[in-house]
């Protein structure tokens, strides 16, 4: 859609004959200049510096373009190969995802994402969708978010390049969730490995592991809100080795977070089978 620039931006409206008041016509980042495609995700000044800021998490370079083609053209040209390209264009796409959304909440929910949450979400859109391809890329979460390139190779050493998705017993699915101080991301998928739901957004938590235990919380929310009791049991996969310890030993729990735990076992009741896994 940004290619043929049929994104429904306000000078694309306004093309179309929709009546926009001037004031509000101009770019929701700097409210300098029309809301272009363009200027919208390429040029102005505020994404730029987001972009800057992607493209250094990726130890590439980044060049100032005029449009799609051009960073198109950029990100091929990067000097990764095989699973690494992909996985580049996969976080490039959603970076561009990403911003659009952002946009979108600006304009209709005012709500101004700093520049530290703009990059965030994208880097935990970018995981959320690697980890729902079908043919599962091992990805260790540790590195993805200091470069994410070693977050494969790493593994690549040891003979863990990649793997296919294991088929779960028939009536069963799967939430992979993460979580990080400021936010949290889930992939939910069902016994063919197809990815039937996703969610990525901020959380209310003051360190890492109270956030990986809220994504336990959102997933056993989404699961309970599509439907799905009563017509599917629940696996809940995390990369946390505490939160997996956790739920597989209640001795070990922590009772500072007693009103948290308190909260998930009720919930785990209404959803009904569940059980846990560990990434």
């Amino acid at each position: 859609m940004i290619s043929i620039d049929r994104l429904p931006t306000k000078e694309f409206l306004i093309r179309r004959g929709v009546q926009i008041f001037q004031l509000e016509s101009g770019c929701p980042w700097c409210n300098r200049e029309p809301e272009k495609v363009e200027h919208l995700f390429f040029q102005c000044k505020f994404i730029e510096v987001f972009w800057r800021k992607y493209f250094e998490w990726w130890d590439v370079e980044w060049i100032l373009v005029d449009g799609f083609f051009d960073i198109f053209s950029v990100c091929n040209n990067v000097l990764y190969t095989g699973v690494g390209k992909s996985l580049w264009m996969i976080s490039v796409t959603v970076t561009c995802w990403s911003v659009w959304l952002a946009k979108n909440e600006l304009v209709f929910d005012r709500k101004w994402l700093t520049m530290n949450s703009l990059v965030f979400h994208s880097k935990m859109r970018a995981l959320i969708w690697v980890r729902s391809i079908q043919e599962e890329l091992i990805v260790d979460e540790r590195p993805w978010w200091i470069y994410p390139f070693r977050s494969w190779c790493d593994l690549k050493k040891f003979g863990m390049g990649g793997r296919f998705w294991c088929p779960l017993r028939h009536g069963w699915v799967k939430f992979n969730v993460s979580g990080v101080a400021i936010g949290c991301g889930e992939v939910l998928r069902d016994s063919d490995g197809v990815a039937r739901a996703l969610f990525s957004g901020p959380v209310a938590a003051k360190d890492s592991i109270i956030a990986k235990m809220g994504a336990v919380i959102i997933a056993l929310d989404v699961f309970l809100a599509i439907g799905w009791k009563g017509k599917s049991s629940l696996i809940i996969e995390s990369g946390s080795n505490e939160v997996f310890c956790w739920f597989e030993n209640k001795g070990l729990r922590s009772w500072l977070l007693h009103p948290i735990f308190k909260e998930t076992e009720n919930k785990i009741v209404r959803v009904g089978n569940v059980s846990f896994s560990k990434a």
